[in-house]
Parts: structure tokens; C-alpha cells; sequence
């Protein structure tokens, strides 16, 4: 073989390098400067992001351009987030004696990695809107009231492909929390993208054609979501989640089962969220096995109230039939990854067997936001919703 082909093969062989994706983050504090608001001799300013290498609980500072009131930063990102969504980022300013002051209002921006980007804009300025990315065939009901809850809430339904042509068969169902993240990127920029990735699957035929539903939270978010009260600060929050598993259960469930072809019993049915959504859905899920078959409990919020969800589960009587996927990102707050360890040894205590009824995964260098669940989604189904028969048409 001659030198050139030998170099050729060499080159052919080596693995693709992986595209670094730079933003120059150009912060304008003129406006706080003037205001008073802002010290540059004694603050700080910088961005806080839900990407690494930024990170959404420390601030990575940006330089001030000579005298002026220009502030700048670089980021380079070895990768773009799952699904190609954008980054979300936020400026914010440091050196105060209360950590949590100084962010600039109206929440998170977005930007989409593309190469070389900048983002220059005033503190405080709003950016882009977020895109609306829904896909397939979805459904909204609007107001969906309930006689237990206070404040009504819209209530998106996925429909798999094929749903509208097999006129006669019927399907299972996995209700999610957070409904308004759960296929649009719409409400905070990034989204769990299952609209996309169950399309894909139930097409690639590897998971059972299933209906989701996304039940959208309120204002109420925290109450709804736990189901105990929980004093901080002086102030007690929580302990609505009962009230708002009656909703699921006496309300919603035989609306859905009546309005749509499913497959009403808990072998069919799965309920999910994430953080306080997953939180809920652990207390729900065991509180009532014999409606919800399967459980996605995706980075649960286990440390409200010191704890107490985790002596709930250690005292249950015995192990239900149903099945667990249980998760946690690497990079989220260390409080948060000891209380889902300690889930998933009283789980397995109980009877759960890792690998059969239980999957437990520890996602590396993942954080605690939508993007990183997002990632987990086809994990999370292929558990889940495995194909029966494979060979049958999607």
C-alpha cells in the first residue's frame, strides 16, 4: 500500500471533532449606572444559564470594555443542547449582600448556538420571543375547570400518528405535568420536545402508539404540586397536590377516557413530571396504583418539607405492580441527588428490581431544566411504552 492511501485511510478513520459554539455576550449597564443602581467598582454583572458551561446557580462575570459602560463576556459551548434548542441565559448582577437580588426581570432569554453569535442588548431589555414548536396533531381544551381547584388550566393532548385513520383501535395514556412545557417551547424557550421524539418512535415503530396529555399548571404551581404544607421563611406553602389528584382522577381521567379512544385501565396509563411535577407524581402514582400503571418521576423535588415524601415511601405497606422510571442530572444541586439515591434504595427495599419494573438513571452532566429531561425522553418511553409487537404496523 503506498504512503498516500495509508495517510488517506489514516484520516478516513479518525472520529469527527465536535463543533464549539461561541457567544459573545455584550451588556450594556449604562441605564443601572446612571440610575444608581449599579457600582462597577464594588459589583459585577455576568450571565447565568441553563448550558454549560454556564450554569443557572453561579454567575460566569463579564469585563468592562476600558471606561465605558459596556461589559462583555465569551462563552464557547462544546455542544448545542439536545434537540438543537437554544440556551437559555440570563444577566445578573453580584456583589450584594443578599445573593439572590441583582437579576434582570422578566426571566430567561434565549439564544440559538450557530457558530460565532453575539447578543449585545441593555440590562434588562427583553430578547427574542420563544418560538412555538408544537408538532403532530394536538388538541386544546381551554378552560378545563375543576370543582376541587380554584384556578382553571388548559389541557393539550397528543394524538400518535395513525390515531385519526385506525378508527377502532384504542390507546394508552401518560398524563404529564407542566403541560405547557411538555411540547412547546412557547412559555420559557426550551421545552421536553415528547411531541417530536414519540412521533419518531411510534413511526420507527420501537414504542406503542400512545396519547399524551399535557395538563398545563397555574399560578398555584407549588401548592398544586406538593402534598404537604411546608413552612419557610415564616410562610407556609404547599399542600394542595391531594386536591389536584382529584382533579386528575375524578375529572380529567374520564374526560379524557370519554373523549378520546383510550386504554383506561393502570396498565395503560402513566402519569410524569419533573421536579416538584415528579414529586407529585411519586405521591399520586402510589397513592393510587390502581389508576396509574407507570410512573416517570424525572428529577423529584424529594427534599420538601425535609424529606417527608421519602418516609411515606418507606412506610408504604407493600410494592405495587407498577412501574418506575426514576431519574437525576449530575449537575444538579447535591440536596437534590442524595434524597433520589435514597428513593431508589427504599424503592429497591420495597421490592422494585432495577432493570424490570424499575429503571434508575443518573444522567452525566445533566442540569435540573427541560432541555436535560428532554434528553431522557426516549429512555423514559422505550421503558415505558415498549412495542408489544413489533412487527405490527405503526
Amino acid at each position: 500500500m503506498s504512503k498516500l492511501l495509508v495517510s488517506t485511510f489514516f484520516l478516513l478513520a479518525l472520529p469527527a471533532v465536535a463543533q464549539p459554539y461561541t457567544v459573545t455576550f455584550t451588556i450594556d449597564m449604562s441605564q443601572p449606572i446612571a440610575q444608581g443602581w449599579f457600582d462597577p467598582a464594588t459589583e459585577t454583572v455576568g450571565v447565568r444559564g441553563a448550558q454549560a458551561p454556564l450554569s443557572l446557580g453561579e454567575t460566569l462575570p463579564a469585563a468592562r470594555v476600558g471606561e465605558s459602560s459596556l461589559f462583555r463576556v465569551t462563552v464557547t459551548f462544546p455542544e448545542r443542547p439536545f434537540g438543537n434548542q437554544p440556551v437559555l441565559y440570563r444577566f445578573k448582577v453580584d456583589g450584594r449582600d443578599d445573593p439572590n437580588r441583582g437579576w434582570e426581570e422578566n426571566g430567561y432569554r434565549i439564544v440559538v448556538l450557530s457558530g460565532e453569535t453575539t447578543v449585545s442588548r441593555a440590562f434588562g431589555a427583553p430578547g427574542p420571543p420563544f418560538p412555538e414548536t408544537l408538532t403532530g396533531t394536538i388538541r386544546v381544551h381551554k378552560p378545563f375547570v375543576s370543582k376541587h381547584l380554584d384556578r382553571p388550566r388548559e389541557v393539550f393532548v397528543w394524538l400518535p400518528p395513525g390515531y385519526e385513520k385506525e378508527a377502532g383501535r384504542r390507546y394508552p395514556v401518560l398524563y404529564m405535568h407542566d403541560g405547557q412545557k411538555v411540547f412547546d417551547a412557547a412559555v420559557t424557550g426550551i421545552e421536553w420536545q415528547m411531541d417530536e421524539t414519540a412521533g419518531r418512535l411510534v413511526e420507527a415503530g420501537v414504542i406503542e402508539p400512545l396519547i399524551i396529555v399535557g395538563v398545563n399548571s397555574t399560578a398555584d404551581r407549588i401548592a398544586e404540586y406538593t402534598p404537604y404544607t411546608f413552612e419557610r421563611d415564616s410562610k407556609v406553602e404547599g399542600g394542595k397536590g391531594r386536591l389536584y389528584g382529584r382533579l386528575l382522577v375524578e375529572e380529567l381521567k374520564p374526560f379524557i377516557d370519554s373523549t378520546y379512544r383510550t386504554l383506561p385501565d393502570a396498565a395503560h396509563t402513566g402519569l410524569g413530571g419533573a421536579s416538584l411535577g415528579g414529586l407529585i407524581t411519586l405521591d399520586l402514582g402510589l397513592r393510587f396504583p390502581e389508576v396509574f400503571g407507570k410512573l416517570i418521576i424525572a428529577s423529584p423535588g424529594v427534599w420538601w418539607r425535609d424529606g417527608a415524601i421519602l418516609k411515606d415511601v418507606a412506610n408504604l405497606p407493600r410494592k405495587s405492580g407498577q412501574k418506575i422510571w426514576l431519574d437525576i442530572g449530575t449537575k444538579e444541586h447535591d440536596r437534590l441527588i442524595t434524597g433520589v439515591r435514597e428513593l431508589r434504595d427504599i424503592l429497591v427495599a420495597k421490592g422494585w428490581k432495577e432493570g424490570s419494573d424499575l429503571r434508575y438513571v443518573e444522567a452525566k452532566d445533566a442540569g435540573h431544566d427541560e432541555t436535560a429531561w428532554a434528553a431522557r425522553v426516549e429512555e423514559m418511553l422505550r421503558f415505558l411504552f415498549p412495542r408489544t409487537n413489533p412487527a405490527a404496523s405503526p
